[in-house]
Protein backbone atom coordinates (compact mmCIF):
# COMPACT_ATOMS: atom_id res chain seq x y z
CA UNK A 1 0.00 0.00 0.00
CA UNK A 2 2.78 2.64 0.90
CA UNK A 3 4.55 2.16 -2.69
CA UNK A 4 0.79 2.49 -4.24
CA UNK A 5 0.34 5.86 -2.04
CA UNK A 6 4.12 6.85 -3.09
CA UNK A 7 2.91 6.42 -6.86
CA UNK A 8 0.12 7.96 -6.45
CA UNK A 9 1.60 11.04 -5.16
CA UNK A 10 4.26 10.97 -8.07
CA UNK A 11 1.21 10.63 -10.82
CA UNK A 12 -0.91 13.67 -9.31
CA UNK A 13 2.14 16.00 -8.10
CA UNK A 14 3.84 16.07 -11.61
CA UNK A 15 1.72 18.67 -14.12
CA UNK A 16 3.56 16.96 -16.91
CA UNK A 17 1.83 13.73 -16.43
CA UNK A 18 -1.29 15.46 -16.97
CA UNK A 19 0.64 15.43 -20.59
CA UNK A 20 1.03 12.51 -21.09
CA UNK A 21 -2.74 11.55 -20.06
CA UNK A 22 -4.13 14.10 -22.35
CA UNK A 23 -2.34 12.40 -25.24
CA UNK A 24 -3.35 9.22 -24.50
CA UNK A 25 -6.53 10.16 -24.33
CA UNK A 26 -6.72 12.17 -27.13
CA UNK A 27 -5.13 9.04 -29.33
CA UNK A 28 -7.81 6.79 -28.45
CA UNK A 29 -10.51 9.05 -28.39
CA UNK A 30 -9.50 9.58 -32.27
CA UNK A 31 -9.35 5.62 -32.46
CA UNK A 32 -12.93 5.15 -30.96
CA UNK A 33 -14.60 8.01 -33.54
CA UNK A 34 -12.28 6.66 -36.59
CA UNK A 35 -13.54 3.29 -36.30
CA UNK A 36 -17.54 4.10 -35.16
CA UNK A 37 -17.54 5.52 -38.77
CA UNK A 38 -15.54 2.59 -40.31
CA UNK A 39 -17.33 0.00 -38.35
CA UNK A 40 -20.73 1.58 -39.01
CA UNK A 41 -19.97 2.19 -42.46
CA UNK A 42 -19.15 -2.28 -43.04
CA UNK A 43 -21.98 -2.92 -41.02
CA UNK A 44 -24.55 -0.90 -43.17
CA UNK A 45 -22.83 -2.05 -46.67
CA UNK A 46 -23.77 -5.77 -45.67
CA UNK A 47 -26.96 -4.78 -44.59
CA UNK A 48 -27.73 -2.84 -47.63
CA UNK A 49 -26.16 -5.72 -50.03
CA UNK A 50 -28.33 -8.13 -48.35
CA UNK A 51 -31.58 -5.88 -48.19
CA UNK A 52 -31.40 -4.06 -51.35
CA UNK A 53 -31.02 -7.02 -53.95
CA UNK A 54 -30.93 -10.66 -54.70
CA UNK A 55 -30.15 -12.34 -51.40
CA UNK A 56 -30.48 -15.74 -53.40
CA UNK A 57 -30.83 -16.49 -56.88
CA UNK A 58 -31.60 -19.64 -59.09
CA UNK A 59 -31.02 -18.73 -62.56
CA UNK A 60 -32.44 -21.46 -65.75
CA UNK A 61 -32.13 -20.85 -69.62
CA UNK A 62 -35.72 -22.19 -69.83
CA UNK A 63 -36.48 -19.24 -68.84
CA UNK A 64 -40.39 -20.44 -67.55
CA UNK A 65 -43.79 -18.64 -67.95
CA UNK A 66 -45.70 -17.06 -65.37
CA UNK A 67 -47.60 -20.11 -64.63
CA UNK A 68 -44.73 -22.54 -64.61
CA UNK A 69 -42.91 -19.78 -62.31
CA UNK A 70 -45.39 -19.82 -59.62
CA UNK A 71 -45.84 -23.17 -59.45
CA UNK A 72 -42.10 -23.80 -59.05
CA UNK A 73 -41.98 -20.61 -56.61
CA UNK A 74 -44.49 -22.51 -54.45
CA UNK A 75 -42.50 -25.90 -54.57
CA UNK A 76 -40.00 -23.77 -53.18
CA UNK A 77 -41.53 -21.85 -50.55
CA UNK A 78 -43.19 -25.29 -49.58
CA UNK A 79 -40.21 -27.26 -48.91
CA UNK A 80 -37.12 -24.85 -48.34
CA UNK A 81 -38.08 -23.46 -44.46
CA UNK A 82 -36.52 -19.90 -44.47
CA UNK A 83 -37.87 -18.78 -47.81
CA UNK A 84 -40.32 -16.29 -47.31
CA UNK A 85 -41.06 -15.08 -51.35
CA UNK A 86 -39.45 -15.90 -54.69
CA UNK A 87 -39.80 -13.28 -57.15
CA UNK A 88 -39.14 -13.46 -60.95
CA UNK A 89 -36.00 -10.96 -62.42
CA UNK A 90 -34.61 -10.29 -65.90
CA UNK A 91 -31.17 -9.50 -65.07
CA UNK A 92 -29.14 -8.42 -68.15
CA UNK A 93 -26.49 -6.07 -69.79
CA UNK A 94 -26.56 -3.47 -72.02
CA UNK A 95 -26.02 0.42 -72.96
CA UNK A 96 -27.98 3.32 -72.12
CA UNK A 97 -27.63 6.45 -73.81
CA UNK A 98 -28.54 9.97 -72.90
CA UNK A 99 -27.86 13.20 -74.27
CA UNK A 100 -24.47 12.97 -76.11
CA UNK A 101 -22.70 9.77 -73.59
CA UNK A 102 -23.33 6.24 -73.57
CA UNK A 103 -22.92 4.21 -70.42
CA UNK A 104 -22.79 0.03 -69.94
CA UNK A 105 -25.36 -0.79 -67.12
CA UNK A 106 -26.94 -3.96 -65.24
CA UNK A 107 -30.84 -4.00 -65.98
CA UNK A 108 -32.73 -5.35 -63.45
CA UNK A 109 -36.15 -6.30 -64.85
CA UNK A 110 -38.48 -6.52 -61.75
CA UNK A 111 -41.84 -6.64 -60.88
CA UNK A 112 -42.42 -3.27 -58.44
CA UNK A 113 -45.04 -4.23 -56.23
CA UNK A 114 -42.87 -7.46 -54.82
CA UNK A 115 -39.78 -5.74 -54.99
CA UNK A 116 -40.62 -2.86 -53.14
CA UNK A 117 -42.38 -5.49 -50.30
CA UNK A 118 -39.12 -7.22 -49.95
CA UNK A 119 -36.41 -5.14 -50.67
CA UNK A 120 -35.57 -1.62 -49.72
CA UNK A 121 -35.29 -0.32 -53.52
CA UNK A 122 -38.32 2.19 -51.48
CA UNK A 123 -35.69 3.71 -49.47
CA UNK A 124 -33.32 4.45 -51.24
CA UNK A 125 -35.66 6.58 -54.55
CA UNK A 126 -34.88 9.90 -54.45
CA UNK A 127 -37.55 11.81 -56.32
CA UNK A 128 -40.38 9.44 -56.50
CA UNK A 129 -41.83 7.23 -53.92
CA UNK A 130 -44.58 4.75 -55.64
CA UNK A 131 -47.60 4.12 -53.91
CA UNK A 132 -47.13 0.78 -52.27
CA UNK A 133 -50.89 -0.34 -52.51
CA UNK A 134 -50.65 0.45 -56.31
CA UNK A 135 -46.93 1.11 -57.26
CA UNK A 136 -46.51 2.12 -60.87
CA UNK A 137 -43.35 3.31 -62.87
CA UNK A 138 -44.37 6.58 -63.98
CA UNK A 139 -43.54 9.59 -61.60
CA UNK A 140 -45.70 12.84 -62.25
CA UNK A 141 -41.87 13.94 -63.90
CA UNK A 142 -42.25 10.91 -66.26
CA UNK A 143 -46.32 11.10 -66.53
CA UNK A 144 -46.36 13.13 -69.91
CA UNK A 145 -44.12 10.25 -71.60
CA UNK A 146 -45.67 7.35 -73.89
CA UNK A 147 -42.20 5.51 -72.38
CA UNK A 148 -42.52 2.89 -70.08
CA UNK A 149 -40.69 4.58 -66.84
CA UNK A 150 -37.32 3.35 -65.35
CA UNK A 151 -35.20 3.84 -62.16
CA UNK A 152 -31.21 4.52 -62.57
CA UNK A 153 -28.37 5.23 -59.41
CA UNK A 154 -27.26 8.64 -59.01
CA UNK A 155 -23.90 8.28 -60.13
CA UNK A 156 -24.64 6.93 -63.32
CA UNK A 157 -26.73 9.48 -63.51
CA UNK A 158 -24.67 12.25 -63.28
CA UNK A 159 -22.38 10.59 -65.64
CA UNK A 160 -24.36 11.10 -68.27
CA UNK A 161 -26.40 13.96 -67.02
CA UNK A 162 -29.66 12.16 -66.84
CA UNK A 163 -32.83 13.68 -65.25
CA UNK A 164 -36.44 12.66 -63.86
CA UNK A 165 -38.29 12.66 -66.88
CA UNK A 166 -35.92 12.79 -69.41
CA UNK A 167 -35.84 10.22 -71.85
CA UNK A 168 -32.94 7.75 -72.48
CA UNK A 169 -32.56 4.62 -75.15
CA UNK A 170 -31.19 1.49 -73.63
CA UNK A 171 -29.15 -0.62 -76.91
CA UNK A 172 -28.15 -4.57 -76.58
CA UNK A 173 -26.15 -6.47 -79.20
CA UNK A 174 -27.26 -9.74 -79.71
CA UNK A 175 -26.05 -12.48 -82.48
CA UNK A 176 -28.05 -13.11 -85.60
CA UNK A 177 -28.01 -16.12 -86.42
CA UNK A 178 -25.06 -15.60 -88.50
CA UNK A 179 -21.60 -15.04 -87.71
CA UNK A 180 -22.71 -11.02 -86.97
CA UNK A 181 -24.57 -9.33 -84.84
CA UNK A 182 -27.94 -6.98 -84.47
CA UNK A 183 -28.31 -4.01 -82.65
CA UNK A 184 -31.70 -3.92 -80.32
CA UNK A 185 -32.61 -0.57 -78.84
CA UNK A 186 -35.74 0.53 -76.83
CA UNK A 187 -36.74 3.94 -75.00
CA UNK A 188 -37.62 4.69 -71.48
CA UNK A 189 -38.05 7.56 -69.35
CA UNK A 190 -36.74 8.57 -66.18
CA UNK A 191 -39.01 8.37 -63.01
CA UNK A 192 -36.57 8.26 -60.50
CA UNK A 193 -32.92 8.17 -59.06
CA UNK A 194 -31.38 5.99 -56.31
CA UNK A 195 -28.84 6.03 -54.13
CA UNK A 196 -28.24 2.83 -52.27
CA UNK A 197 -24.69 3.43 -50.72
CA UNK A 198 -23.28 0.26 -52.57
CA UNK A 199 -21.22 1.90 -55.53
CA UNK A 200 -21.87 -0.97 -58.54
CA UNK A 201 -25.49 -0.72 -58.09
CA UNK A 202 -25.16 3.41 -58.55
CA UNK A 203 -22.46 3.58 -61.19
CA UNK A 204 -24.49 1.32 -63.36
CA UNK A 205 -27.61 -0.34 -62.05
CA UNK A 206 -31.16 0.69 -63.73
CA UNK A 207 -34.58 -0.92 -62.85
CA UNK A 208 -36.99 -1.09 -65.69
CA UNK A 209 -40.33 -3.39 -65.63
CA UNK A 210 -39.96 -6.93 -65.84
CA UNK A 211 -42.60 -7.56 -68.94
CA UNK A 212 -40.04 -5.05 -70.83
CA UNK A 213 -36.96 -6.55 -69.91
CA UNK A 214 -38.23 -9.89 -71.03
CA UNK A 215 -39.90 -8.52 -74.50
CA UNK A 216 -36.55 -6.73 -75.04
CA UNK A 217 -34.15 -9.51 -74.32
CA UNK A 218 -35.77 -12.63 -74.49
CA UNK A 219 -38.19 -12.21 -77.50
CA UNK A 220 -35.55 -13.39 -79.89
CA UNK A 221 -35.44 -17.08 -78.09
CA UNK A 222 -39.57 -16.67 -77.15
CA UNK A 223 -40.92 -14.21 -79.92
CA UNK A 224 -44.82 -15.77 -78.67
CA UNK A 225 -44.54 -15.35 -75.26
CA UNK A 226 -41.44 -13.49 -74.04
CA UNK A 227 -43.26 -10.34 -71.77
CA UNK A 228 -44.63 -13.42 -69.53
CA UNK A 229 -41.37 -15.14 -69.12
CA UNK A 230 -38.27 -14.38 -66.14
CA UNK A 231 -35.02 -16.59 -66.16
CA UNK A 232 -34.22 -16.08 -62.39
CA UNK A 233 -35.91 -17.10 -59.51
CA UNK A 234 -35.17 -14.43 -56.20
CA UNK A 235 -35.77 -15.75 -53.23
CA UNK A 236 -36.05 -13.65 -50.42
CA UNK A 237 -35.07 -15.27 -47.10
CA UNK A 238 -36.05 -14.97 -43.33
CA UNK A 239 -32.69 -14.67 -42.44
CA UNK A 240 -30.09 -13.54 -45.49
CA UNK A 241 -27.12 -14.70 -43.40
CA UNK A 242 -28.34 -18.12 -43.70
CA UNK A 243 -28.39 -17.80 -47.85
CA UNK A 244 -25.39 -20.51 -48.72
CA UNK A 245 -26.94 -22.69 -46.02
CA UNK A 246 -30.02 -22.87 -48.12
CA UNK A 247 -28.76 -22.79 -51.79
CA UNK A 248 -28.84 -26.73 -52.28
CA UNK A 249 -32.07 -27.38 -51.00
CA UNK A 250 -33.69 -24.48 -52.84
CA UNK A 251 -31.66 -25.80 -56.14
CA UNK A 252 -33.34 -29.29 -55.58
CA UNK A 253 -36.49 -27.51 -55.45
CA UNK A 254 -36.25 -25.88 -58.35
CA UNK A 255 -35.02 -28.78 -59.92
CA UNK A 256 -38.16 -30.43 -59.20
CA UNK A 257 -40.67 -28.08 -59.98
CA UNK A 258 -38.88 -27.66 -63.28
CA UNK A 259 -38.48 -31.16 -64.40
CA UNK A 260 -42.28 -31.72 -63.48
CA UNK A 261 -42.85 -29.24 -65.87
CA UNK A 262 -40.78 -30.38 -69.13
CA UNK A 263 -38.30 -28.12 -68.92
CA UNK A 264 -34.29 -28.66 -68.55
CA UNK A 265 -32.57 -27.95 -65.93
CA UNK A 266 -28.84 -28.64 -66.59
CA UNK A 267 -27.90 -25.50 -66.88
CA UNK A 268 -29.67 -23.87 -63.42
CA UNK A 269 -27.07 -21.41 -61.93
CA UNK A 270 -27.24 -20.24 -57.87
CA UNK A 271 -25.85 -17.13 -56.60
CA UNK A 272 -25.72 -15.72 -53.28
CA UNK A 273 -24.77 -12.38 -52.20
CA UNK A 274 -22.55 -13.34 -50.00
CA UNK A 275 -20.77 -14.69 -52.75
CA UNK A 276 -21.59 -11.45 -55.02
CA UNK A 277 -20.18 -9.21 -53.03
CA UNK A 278 -17.50 -10.98 -51.33
CA UNK A 279 -14.55 -8.66 -52.69
CA UNK A 280 -16.22 -5.48 -52.10
CA UNK A 281 -16.97 -6.76 -48.24
CA UNK A 282 -13.70 -7.90 -48.10
CA UNK A 283 -11.94 -4.89 -49.13
CA UNK A 284 -13.87 -2.69 -46.91
CA UNK A 285 -13.05 -5.22 -43.87
CA UNK A 286 -9.07 -5.04 -45.16
CA UNK A 287 -9.37 -0.83 -44.87
CA UNK A 288 -11.00 -1.01 -41.58
CA UNK A 289 -8.16 -3.87 -40.05
CA UNK A 290 -5.17 -1.21 -41.89
CA UNK A 291 -6.97 1.74 -40.17
CA UNK A 292 -6.80 -0.23 -36.81
CA UNK A 293 -2.77 -1.10 -37.27
CA UNK A 294 -2.75 3.00 -38.07
CA UNK A 295 -4.40 4.10 -35.15
CA UNK A 296 -2.68 1.68 -32.97
CA UNK A 297 0.52 3.01 -34.03
CA UNK A 298 -0.62 6.32 -33.19
CA UNK A 299 -1.41 5.08 -29.58
CA UNK A 300 1.55 3.54 -29.65
CA UNK A 301 3.03 7.12 -30.41
CA UNK A 302 1.72 8.21 -27.37
CA UNK A 303 3.61 5.55 -25.39
CA UNK A 304 6.85 7.49 -26.23
CA UNK A 305 5.36 10.62 -24.55
CA UNK A 306 4.42 8.83 -21.39
CA UNK A 307 8.28 7.24 -21.72
CA UNK A 308 10.23 10.37 -21.87
CA UNK A 309 8.28 12.20 -19.37
CA UNK A 310 8.72 8.33 -17.09
CA UNK A 311 12.04 8.47 -17.50
CA UNK A 312 11.98 12.54 -16.61
CA UNK A 313 10.16 11.82 -13.79
CA UNK A 314 13.02 9.06 -12.52
CA UNK A 315 15.99 11.09 -13.33
CA UNK A 316 14.60 13.93 -11.33
CA UNK A 317 13.23 11.08 -8.28
CA UNK A 318 16.69 9.23 -8.47
CA UNK A 319 17.39 10.90 -4.86
CA UNK A 320 14.18 9.44 -3.44
CA UNK A 321 14.93 6.15 -4.86
CA UNK A 322 18.36 6.05 -2.91
CA UNK A 323 16.31 6.96 0.44
CA UNK A 324 13.68 4.23 -0.60
CA UNK A 325 16.62 1.77 -1.18
CA UNK A 326 18.39 3.22 1.64
CA UNK A 327 15.59 2.61 4.54
CA UNK A 328 14.39 -1.33 3.21
CA UNK A 329 12.81 -0.91 0.15
CA UNK A 330 13.42 -3.77 -2.36
CA UNK A 331 14.34 -3.43 -5.99
CA UNK A 332 11.18 -4.90 -6.67
CA UNK A 333 9.26 -2.18 -4.59
CA UNK A 334 11.37 0.43 -6.39
CA UNK A 335 10.06 -0.98 -10.06
CA UNK A 336 6.46 -1.25 -8.42
CA UNK A 337 6.30 2.48 -7.26
CA UNK A 338 7.37 3.66 -10.61
CA UNK A 339 5.27 0.82 -12.86
CA UNK A 340 2.35 1.87 -11.18
CA UNK A 341 2.76 5.24 -11.75
CA UNK A 342 2.70 4.15 -15.62
CA UNK A 343 -0.46 1.88 -15.00
CA UNK A 344 -1.87 5.05 -13.21
CA UNK A 345 -1.40 6.65 -16.21
CA UNK A 346 -2.90 4.51 -18.40
CA UNK A 347 -5.69 4.10 -16.36
CA UNK A 348 -6.80 7.99 -16.08
CA UNK A 349 -5.77 8.06 -19.96
CA UNK A 350 -7.76 5.38 -20.82
CA UNK A 351 -11.02 6.23 -19.27
CA UNK A 352 -10.80 9.55 -20.51
CA UNK A 353 -10.02 8.55 -24.00
CA UNK A 354 -13.03 6.05 -24.13
CA UNK A 355 -15.56 8.58 -22.36
CA UNK A 356 -14.30 11.22 -24.64
CA UNK A 357 -14.61 9.19 -27.63
CA UNK A 358 -18.17 8.41 -26.85
CA UNK A 359 -19.34 11.69 -26.28
CA UNK A 360 -17.89 13.23 -29.39
CA UNK A 361 -19.46 10.01 -31.34
CA UNK A 362 -22.58 10.07 -29.52
CA UNK A 363 -26.23 11.05 -31.35
CA UNK A 364 -29.09 13.06 -30.44
CA UNK A 365 -31.72 10.15 -28.97
CA UNK A 366 -33.95 11.28 -32.43
CA UNK A 367 -31.47 10.69 -34.75
CA UNK A 368 -30.03 7.60 -33.22
CA UNK A 369 -33.93 6.30 -33.28
CA UNK A 370 -34.60 7.27 -36.68
CA UNK A 371 -31.21 5.70 -37.93
CA UNK A 372 -31.57 2.05 -36.14
CA UNK A 373 -35.18 2.21 -38.21
CA UNK A 374 -32.94 2.93 -41.52
CA UNK A 375 -30.09 0.48 -40.85
CA UNK A 376 -32.12 -2.85 -40.24
CA UNK A 377 -33.04 -2.64 -44.07
CA UNK A 378 -36.43 -2.71 -46.03
CA UNK A 379 -39.77 -4.75 -46.25
CA UNK A 380 -40.06 -7.85 -44.30
CA UNK A 381 -36.82 -8.14 -42.91
CA UNK A 382 -36.95 -5.36 -40.85
CA UNK A 383 -35.64 -6.64 -37.16
CA UNK A 384 -34.21 -5.08 -34.11
CA UNK A 385 -30.36 -4.44 -33.94
CA UNK A 386 -28.03 -7.13 -31.41
CA UNK A 387 -26.57 -5.98 -28.04
CA UNK A 388 -23.48 -5.51 -30.01
CA UNK A 389 -24.87 -3.64 -32.61
CA UNK A 390 -25.86 -0.41 -31.45
CA UNK A 391 -25.79 1.52 -34.86
CA UNK A 392 -27.52 4.36 -36.02
CA UNK A 393 -26.88 6.84 -38.58
CA UNK A 394 -26.16 10.11 -37.02
CA UNK A 395 -24.39 13.05 -37.02
CA UNK A 396 -21.77 12.65 -34.68
CA UNK A 397 -20.94 15.08 -32.68
CA UNK A 398 -17.28 15.74 -33.69
CA UNK A 399 -18.76 16.04 -37.44
CA UNK A 400 -21.29 19.36 -35.97
CA UNK A 401 -18.23 21.05 -34.08
CA UNK A 402 -16.12 20.64 -36.69
CA UNK A 403 -19.04 21.97 -39.32
CA UNK A 404 -19.39 24.65 -36.41
CA UNK A 405 -15.82 25.89 -37.31
CA UNK A 406 -15.13 25.09 -41.00
CA UNK A 407 -19.19 25.45 -42.45
CA UNK A 408 -18.23 21.97 -43.70
CA UNK A 409 -19.11 18.77 -42.65
CA UNK A 410 -16.20 16.19 -41.17
CA UNK A 411 -18.05 13.26 -42.55
CA UNK A 412 -20.22 14.61 -46.00
CA UNK A 413 -22.61 11.73 -45.90
CA UNK A 414 -22.66 11.98 -50.00
CA UNK A 415 -18.62 11.50 -49.88
CA UNK A 416 -19.84 7.71 -48.13
CA UNK A 417 -22.76 7.23 -50.29
CA UNK A 418 -25.08 7.26 -47.32
CA UNK A 419 -28.62 8.36 -48.90
CA UNK A 420 -29.43 9.45 -45.25
CA UNK A 421 -30.20 13.05 -43.82
CA UNK A 422 -29.53 12.01 -40.28
CA UNK A 423 -25.94 11.22 -40.81
CA UNK A 424 -23.42 8.70 -41.14
CA UNK A 425 -23.97 5.16 -39.87
CA UNK A 426 -22.13 4.61 -36.67
CA UNK A 427 -21.08 1.27 -34.36
CA UNK A 428 -19.75 0.92 -31.20
CA UNK A 429 -18.58 -2.14 -30.37
CA UNK A 430 -18.59 -2.54 -26.36
CA UNK A 431 -15.78 -5.13 -26.92
CA UNK A 432 -13.75 -2.69 -28.97
CA UNK A 433 -13.80 -0.12 -26.04
CA UNK A 434 -12.66 -2.58 -23.96
CA UNK A 435 -9.51 -3.29 -26.40
CA UNK A 436 -8.78 0.01 -26.59
CA UNK A 437 -8.89 0.74 -23.27
CA UNK A 438 -6.85 -2.41 -22.18
CA UNK A 439 -4.25 -1.67 -25.03
CA UNK A 440 -3.69 2.30 -23.75
CA UNK A 441 -2.97 0.48 -20.13
CA UNK A 442 -1.02 -1.97 -21.86
CA UNK A 443 1.06 0.62 -23.71
CA UNK A 444 1.68 3.32 -20.93
CA UNK A 445 2.79 0.36 -18.17
CA UNK A 446 5.21 -1.05 -21.00
CA UNK A 447 6.72 2.42 -21.40
CA UNK A 448 7.04 2.79 -18.04
CA UNK A 449 9.06 -0.35 -17.42
CA UNK A 450 12.47 0.57 -18.85
CA UNK A 451 12.45 3.74 -16.26
CA UNK A 452 11.17 1.35 -13.39
CA UNK A 453 13.96 -1.05 -14.08
CA UNK A 454 16.83 2.00 -14.60
CA UNK A 455 15.59 3.15 -11.31
CA UNK A 456 14.97 -0.17 -9.25
CA UNK A 457 18.90 -1.25 -10.10
CA UNK A 458 20.64 1.40 -9.21
CA UNK A 459 22.75 1.09 -6.10
CA UNK A 460 21.66 2.87 -2.57
CA UNK A 461 24.43 5.02 -2.29
CA UNK A 462 24.95 5.57 -6.17
CA UNK A 463 21.62 7.26 -6.23
CA UNK A 464 22.12 9.29 -3.42
CA UNK A 465 24.98 10.72 -4.91
CA UNK A 466 23.57 11.00 -7.99
CA UNK A 467 20.29 12.88 -6.89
Amino acid sequence: MMYLLLAWRYAARRAVNYIAIAALALALAVQIVAMAVLDGMLVDLEKRLKNMGEQLTLRTPSAPTAEIFDRVAGEIVRRVPGVRAVTPLVQKVGFLEAGGGAEYVWVQGVNLGPELAHSSLAEHLLSYKPNPGNPGWKSPAAAASARPGLFMGEQLANRLGAAPGMEVELYFADRDGGEGFVTRSRRFVVSSLYRSGVFERDRYGIYIPIGEAADFYLSPLFPDDARDRAETFVLWLDDPDRAEALESAAGNAAKDGLRAAGLDVSGLASDTWQRRWAEAARGMRHENNLMELVLFLNDFASGFCVFAILVTLVSRRIRDVGLLRCIGASRRGVLSVFLAVGLIIGVSGGLLGVAGGCLLVGPLHSESSAGARMLTGGGAVRRELGANEAAAFRRPRVDRYYEALTGDPLFPPRMFGVASEAGLPVVIYPWKLAAYFAAAVLVSTLAALYPALWAAWREPMTALREG
